[in-house]
């Protein structure tokens, strides 16, 4: 299967749901990490092209770590909203992965950049399987449905997993993932006084007591019409 998870900012996806991609490329698939905003934005000292440039090379070594595929859109940070240009740039993305299962945010989380990030995913997985679509960069691809499952929110806010990752055996894979997040790190201590690292560790442990495992990571999959599902695809 191809794997994508779809996220605003360079880290949420080593958060919340890379110890699940980890288990995904361990069982052969083809793993996908697209982040939509370059993450230029996130520190009032470094000036933005400089830190569009760090925030990717971070990225690009936390994908590397489990041997996954970067997309960078490069949308600019704190600048996403589910506009007519957005959904042609996230319709290509999805054509670029032709993904089985997509990960994205879920539409209660507390950032208006997930939260969009998270409409523009539902409005175009449908989408990118139609080849006539006018404008768009990159060719249509299967028609298959993928299977969309949105991600925890942070701190577990207002968010009931249905399904469990038992990612017991990543956990060290997924904290060398967003520890390559060094920039990410510092501006978190600096302006917020957050440990993201023992935040995501302490959630994942807490996940886990509901999964009844060490460490989890919670999923909700999106449930509509004739994109049912009768069988388990998560590892």
């Amino acid at each position: 299967m191809t794997v994508l998870s779809v996220t605003a900012h360079p880290d949420d996806a080593e958060i919340l749901c890379a110890g699940t991609l980890a288990r995904c490329a361990q069982r052969g698939d083809s793993v996908f990490v697209a982040i939509f905003t370059c993450g230029n934005m996130g520190d009032t000292k470094i000036p933005p092209p400089e830190l569009a440039r760090i925030r990717k090379a971070e990225a690009e070594a936390a994908a590397a770590i489990i041997g996954a595929r970067l997309l960078w859109p490069a949308v600019t940070d704190e600048m996403v909203f589910p506009t007519e240009e957005q959904r042609r740039l996230m319709i290509d993305l999805l054509r670029q992965a032709d993904p089985d299962i997509i990960f994205t945010h879920c539409p209660n989380d507390y950032h208006p950049d997930h939260r969009y990030v998270s409409q523009l995913v539902f409005d175009s997985y449908f989408q990118k399987g139609l080849p006539h679509l006018p404008n768009q960069s990159v060719p249509a691809c299967r028609f298959a449905q993928a299977q969309v499952y949105y991600i925890d929110n942070l701190g577990g806010i207002g968010f009931e997993p249905i399904e469990y990752v038992d990612i017991t055996d990543a956990i060290e894979t997924k904290t060398r993932m967003l520890q390559c997040h060094q920039s990410q790190l510092k501006a978190l201590r600096d302006l917020a006084d957050t440990d993201i690292v023992e935040m995501m560790q302490t959630q994942a442990r807490f996940r886990g007591f509901a999964a009844g495992c060490r460490y989890a990571e919670g999923f909700r999959r999106l449930e509509a019409f004739q994109r049912g599902l009768t069988r388990r695809i998560l590892p």
